[in-house]
């Protein structure tokens, strides 16, 4: 868990690089605290579970769809007051579309920079804390 007034994140990406950055960049703003990174599934559910992060950011394909719907699951049934973001490289349109059907708190597409990720991850923190 992060300290108070700062959110904590985990990220779930079968992307060494794409997770390796993700990290570095939430980790320049003082509001956000990475609390851990998984590159499978397995790792995911066992590292969220102990580290209750305010917001998960989920590879759509972790490698595969079922892994990122297992992990959806087992978020939304464990840490209901944890927001998801799916992740992805297809179009954003696409990726909309996913997310809704999953029902996750939102989207982002693995082209963004490094104040659209810390903004889309506010956001979704602040959504689902409102519901």
């Amino acid at each position: 868990m992060a300290e108070a007034g700062v959110l904590g994140v985990f990220i779930a990406d079968d992307s060494l690089g794409f997770g390796t950055l993700a990290a570095a960049w939430l980790e320049g703003y003082e509001d956000i605290d990475v609390l851990g990174t998984a590159r499978t599934a397995t790792e995911a559910i066992a590292q969220i579970s102990e580290s209750r992060p305010d917001v998960v950011l989920l590879d759509r394909l972790l490698p595969q769809p079922e892994n990122s719907e297992a992990v959806l699951s087992h978020v939304r049934a464990e840490l209901p007051d944890t927001a998801i973001l799916l992740v992805s490289g297809m179009p954003a349109t696409d990726l909309a579309k996913e997310a809704r059907v999953a029902q996750a708190d939102g989207h982002v597409s693995k082209a963004v920079d490094a104040d659209s990720l810390a903004d889309a991850v506010r956001r979704a923190a602040a959504d689902r804390a409102a519901r």
